[in-house]
């Protein structure tokens, strides 16, 4: 009986100490991966900025090849046709409602969802 306590102990210290291992290494894997990014960024701020835009910018053009070559550009383009005009309708009326203009923030929204209805259900898909 002993003999079984001092294994489910052993078991369970070895199974905290994992745990905490893990987490040492978690946090010495993200300060080694956060300072010398946090460093960079205040050091030089207006090339961080750029560096990371590019990287951002590459990676996007990176997964709209991807997804034009896996799905078709019509697919795409019309992917991204409805996005644009969700934004630009949330847009328009948040615009509309800061410049004091409520009462054209509702049309403006009205002809935002039509305009996605009939994009998205209006045509037939092949």
């Amino acid at each position: 009986m002993i003999k079984n306590i001092a294994h489910g102990y052993g078991k369970l210290f070895n199974s905290a100490l994992k745990v905490l291992l893990l987490l040492a290494f978690c946090t010495l894997l993200g300060a080694a991966i956060v300072y010398p990014l946090w460093n960079f960024a205040t050091k030089a701020p207006r090339v961080y900025t750029i560096s990371i835009l590019v990287l951002i910018g590459a990676i996007l053009i990176f997964l709209l090849v991807k997804k034009i070559l896996k799905s078709g550009a019509k697919t795409v383009f019309m992917h991204l046709l409805r996005i644009a005009i969700i934004v630009a309708g949330i847009s328009g009326a948040v615009v509309l409602v800061l410049y004091e203009m409520r009462l054209l923030a509702i049309p403006a929204l009205i002809l935002t969802f039509v305009l996605y209805g009939v994009l998205s259900f209006g045509y037939a898909k092949k």
